[in-house]
């Protein structure tokens, strides 16, 4: 019975959507994206462009002929002096004109006109048969009429221009004086049928508004008769309104009676405060009494009466005759002002009462003529009726009179109702297709699409390119990322190409060798002794990559050995381009002796044990026991010894020589080594127990953002070079 497959443990290397949303989308990141897929964006640019130019030259030109004409509303007729004033755009009339345009009777008539039912472009292939004739020739030629009929209506544009009464007629055609004809016929067989419309309907409404306008004319005259001998018989007159004679009283009187109670009010009002005031003893207070001219004079003699009368105290006795004189004085100044205040009240109160009975004269009167205006009520209500009538006589003769004024006038004017103010004219050159459009747009179509396309293929991929990716998709420590060398920087000191692990003599500062020192200071930091040089495939610079670090650390001072573990491909021998006799299979199997197998390198301190030819053996040579004790022996000898192991995957060596090595450094190839492919190689490092010291990113382009995109390494390119 087959067990259903578990499901893989949270956090597993081997479940892959744990590295969704992990890379982070900037505009570094996008600039990156772009740099690295250029060839794609250019490609795509190129191939919508010249899609776009083909397409272009492919396209049959035509040439827009346009003619201009403006239309005059119906409204602004010679005669019609009211409405021909300016009046507001009457957008309704202008849609009304297009569609009479494009109407098919106006390009029925322009088929005819040109003789379009026998132009293939327009009646195509009823064009040819109308020409063969025979006893079908009538129906073929109404058919092609009708063919070229909608075919200039499909080639047919018309457009306002901006907000006027201006219309601008195009046709298209493939020969550009064709065009220019069919433009000028259209615009003429519309001017055409606007003046035979006009004129038919001015004459129809001449003959039927004479008629009624003799009808409508007896109609208000005795209309009028009778509003007159009404009027006389009941004696209502017209002013600016319809009314009687007592009813245009009824106003001003009301205005005088309303005037003449509010001044009685007012007046009744000053007297019941000045009464109220005298009441309580302080009759100065009225208004009246302050503003008398006359209580002012008494006032200032009495202030001044008290001054002399104050001066007089102040150095005489009581008894002294001026001061007794100045209190006579006084009262009789007092008793005056008491004179005066009554008599001004006495006059409030008798312009009161005269208010009061100019108000009531008024409000009889007003009564009356109240009473008399109800009399007249009927006869009023019977004049305006009569009134009304001969109004609406009057006013629709006048209508009418104007109509048929109108209508005349027009019956005998040949004007029609639009004018060509432009004239269609034969183009020199096609305006279709642009040419340059259609190329900008190919190139702005190939833009978008190179982009789109940079985009998803990044949104897709699944390689490691940068140290962020190392670090957070992985989980491996980034040691540093290895540049990729071509041309002239694999050149040695005599001028010939070499390899790149042959650069470090006599290139020693340099980006590349720079890179090993980071590995080396790594290894030293860490206490590392034996290191296995590990990749997840075949062909990712782990033989070159081993071979430049032994170099750079023999460089520095360390006693190094190089071991080529992979026997199936002898890797090493051939990039040294040796022939050892003896390798590291004898060593194995045979009991070779390690000191007398090893050859020296031209670097100083670095010895190598080569593989002296590929083996394809079923043999576990690293299994066995003797590895482990080839490697106790050269710990003794050697500051470090460099493992360079099979690709991990697929080859169970590798793994097993990871186990033996105090760690791990995990090569990974720029841009070209699937995420799976790696985390199905450490997931199986992590199940053997093996340490691994971090990741190294191999074959880097040099202006990638792992090693500084354009800027910094341009920066450290023209550092290493001094």
């Amino acid at each position: 019975m087959i067990s259903e497959p578990q499901s893989l443990p949270r956090g597993s290397r081997l479940d892959q959507s744990r590295h969704i949303g992990q890379k982070p989308v900037t505009l570094t990141s996008l600039g990156g994206t772009l740099r690295q897929r250029w060839r794609v964006i250019v490609g795509a640019v190129l191939l919508c462009s010249l899609a776009a130019l083909a397409a272009a030259f492919l396209i049959t030109p035509r040439y827009d002929a346009v003619a201009r004409i403006r239309i005059t509303p119906a409204s602004q007729a010679p005669l019609d002096f009211e409405t021909a004033k300016d009046q507001p755009l009457d957008q309704a009339l202008v849609n009304t004109e297009i569609a009479t345009i494009r109407s098919r009777d106006i390009a029925r008539r322009v088929v005819l006109q040109t003789g379009l039912q026998h132009d293939v472009e327009f009646a195509g292939a009823q064009a040819l048969a109308e020409k063969r004739g025979g006893p079908r020739a009538a129906i073929e030629t109404a058919h092609a009429t009708e063919v070229a009929t909608s075919g200039l209506l499909r080639q047919l544009s018309v457009a306002q221009q901006e907000k006027s009464y201006v219309l601008s007629i195009g046709v298209r055609s493939r020969d550009a004086a064709k065009a220019a004809r069919l433009a000028n016929a259209v615009a003429f067989a519309y001017i055409d049928s606007t003046a035979d419309l006009q004129t038919s309907t001015a004459t129809r409404q001449a003959q039927s508004g004479l008629s009624a306008l003799q009808r409508l004319s007896a109609e208000a005259e005795g209309a009028a008769t009778t509003v007159a001998r009404y009027r006389s018989a009941t004696g209502i007159v017209q002013g600016g309104a319809i009314g009687t004679i007592n009813e245009q009283q009824v106003g001003p009187v009301s205005q005088q009676l309303a005037a003449a109670q509010a001044q009685a009010a007012a007046l009744r009002s000053d007297v019941a405060a000045a009464e109220r005031q005298i009441a309580s003893g302080v009759s100065d207070a009225v208004s009246a009494v302050r503003s008398a001219p006359a209580i002012t004079d008494l006032r200032r003699q009495r202030t001044e009466a008290e001054r002399q009368r104050a001066q007089y105290a102040a150095r005489y006795g009581p008894k002294f005759p001026a001061l007794l004189q100045s209190n006579q004085q006084i009262e009789a100044l007092d008793q005056q002002i008491r004179l005066e205040q009554t008599r001004i009240i006495e006059g409030l109160r008798s312009e009161a009462r005269s208010a009061d009975a100019k108000a009531a004269d008024l409000n009889r009167q007003l009564a009356g003529l109240k009473q008399q205006i109800a009399l007249n009520n009927q006869a009023a209500v019977r004049a305006e009726s009569l009134q009304r009538k001969a109004d609406a006589a009057t006013a629709a003769y006048n209508r009418m009179a104007g109509t048929v004024q109108q209508a005349a006038q027009a019956q005998r004017s040949s004007e029609p109702q639009a004018r060509v103010l432009e004239r269609a004219v034969v183009l020199s050159r096609p305006t279709y297709p642009n040419r340059p459009a259609i190329g900008v747009a190919g190139v702005l179509l190939g833009l978008v699409l190179g982009v789109g396309a940079a985009l998803v293929g990044e949104a897709v991929q699944s390689t490691v390119r940068s140290p962020e990716e190392v670090e957070t998709m992985l989980g491996l420590r980034f040691v540093t990322a290895i540049p990729q060398l071509r041309g002239r920087r694999m050149v040695d000191a005599s001028g010939r190409r070499c390899a790149p692990a042959d650069t470090l003599r006599d290139a020693p500062v340099s980006a590349y060798s720079e890179a090993f020192r980071a590995i080396r200071n790594l290894v030293r930091s860490t206490g590392v002794k034996i290191i296995a040089i590990g990749s997840t495939l075949p062909s990712e610079g782990k033989t070159t990559s081993a071979l430049s670090l032994a170099r750079v650390m023999a460089l520095s001072g360390d006693r190094v050995l190089l071991i080529d573990c992979d026997v199936r491909r002898a890797g090493l021998m051939r990039a040294l381009g040796c022939a050892p006799e003896t390798g590291t299979l004898e060593v194995l199997t045979d009991g070779a002796v390690l000191d007398q197998v090893v050859q020296q390198d031209f670097i100083p301190g670095l010895d190598l044990l080569c593989v002296r030819t590929p083996t394809f053996t079923p043999t576990d040579l690293f299994d066995t026991g003797a590895m482990a004790a080839l490697l106790d022996r050269a710990r003794d000898g050697y500051d470090h010894i460099i493992l360079d192991t099979p690709p991990l995957l697929g080859i169970a060596d590798a793994r097993t020589l990871a186990t033996l090595a105090d760690g791990v450094l995990v090569l990974i190839k720029y841009n070209a080594t699937p995420l799976s492919a790696i985390d199905a190689a450490l997931a199986g490092l992590e199940q053997d127990g093996a340490v691994v010291l971090g990741g190294v990113l191999t074959m880097v382009d040099p202006r990638s953002e792992a090693m500084g995109a354009l800027y910094y390494s341009a920066r450290y390119s023209r550092y290493y070079q001094q």
